[in-house]
């Protein structure tokens, strides 16, 4: 099946440069709602059989002009949520964004068991397997392709941990608002990374 990964519009909280991932999370601003309408003809080009958000308020708004114009629901999971930072929660330096990621990053290069801050709770092996549950649903729902309304951290933790093609040239780059990681497979054969940030991977054909 085709995944197509969607970074939500851009908050205040993008503007404020500060870490958001509690619930329910920051709102659109007024340019994040245009990019929210924005991406809806790329989207709708791929010929989506389900649309899919978190729980945080700002994919399901930036949902909300796709399921409109396609007379869709919105399937809204947990799982799906952005990687909680824990302790890390609101910073707004470069120095918070670092260690942030970089936790995120030991998670792709194999060593799920590093926690996030002081959160046990918060590891690879659970943050990576509460999505894995929602594409699992997807699959399971026999569909060619679903788009998935996400979050720039999580989206880029999955599919680096999840797809070939990707490396730390994608993944170890900032996710633009609206930006779009298209995979191809399924959990039990792997997934191909298809395109990222609309540039192909791997030779594949364009998404």
């Amino acid at each position: 099946m085709r995944l197509i990964l969607v970074r939500h519009g851009q908050t205040y909280q993008n503007v404020a440069k500060t870490i958001d991932t509690v619930h329910p999370g920051s709102v659109l601003t007024e340019e994040g709602w245009q990019q929210a309408n924005d991406v809806v003809n790329d989207l709708v080009a791929l010929a989506p059989q389900s649309i899919w958000a978190s729980t945080l308020t700002r994919t399901q708004q930036t949902a909300t002009p796709l399921a409109t114009r396609l007379g869709m629901e919105i399937n809204v999971r947990a799982g799906l949520r952005e990687v909680e930072a824990g302790t890390l929660e609101g910073a707004h330096t470069q120095a918070g964004y670092d260690a942030y990621t970089a936790v995120t990053h030991s998670w792709i290069a194999g060593r799920l068991d590093q926690v996030m801050g002081d959160n046990p709770e918060v590891d690879g092996l659970r943050t990576l397997g509460r999505f894995d549950a929602v594409v699992r649903e997807i699959e399971e729902r026999a569909e060619e392709c679903a788009v998935i309304f996400t979050h720039g951290t999580m989206m880029k933790t999955w599919a680096g941990a999840r797809c070939t093609g990707v490396d730390r040239r994608h993944w170890g780059e900032p996710m633009k608002n609206t930006g779009i990681i298209v995979a191809e497979g399924d959990l039990d054969s792997g997934y191909q990374a298809v395109s990222w940030m609309g540039q192909r991977i791997a030779g594949r054909s364009e998404a």
